[in-house]
């Protein structure tokens, strides 16, 4: 009988942004082997304050659609700032109140 292969965990960091309409989107930005290196990664980069971070365990080639990836998932303020969970509403906070800003100002053209 095969010895069972051990199984690989990656880290996917997803950078979610509020839009234009003020919903969310998203978009994969980087695969990293350990949940530090992941961390180290979004700390690198400026991001505006209407976005945040999550980052998410995934085995690689799993058979189980449901997988078993666990319960970790891990939510970063902008700045890479440790939190509880999502910051949805902050974000679109922080959204609206750049999109007055710009508007006061008589700014010209979409951001």
């Amino acid at each position: 009988m095969p010895k069972a292969a051990k199984k690989k965990r990656v880290w996917v960091v997803m950078h979610y942004e509020i839009t234009h309409d003020y919903s969310a989107d998203c978009l994969q930005f980087h695969v990293s082997s350990s949940l530090r290196k992941a961390e180290q990664y979004i700390t690198r980069y400026w991001m505006v304050p209407w976005s945040w971070w999550q980052i998410y365990p995934y085995v690689i080639d799993h058979d189980d659609c449901l997988g078993d990836e666990g319960e970790e998932v891990c939510y970063y303020s902008h700045t890479g700032k440790c939190l509880k969970v999502a910051q949805f509403t902050e974000a679109q906070q922080a959204c609206i109140r750049a999109y007055k800003r710009q508007k006061k100002a008589g700014a010209k053209g979409s951001w």
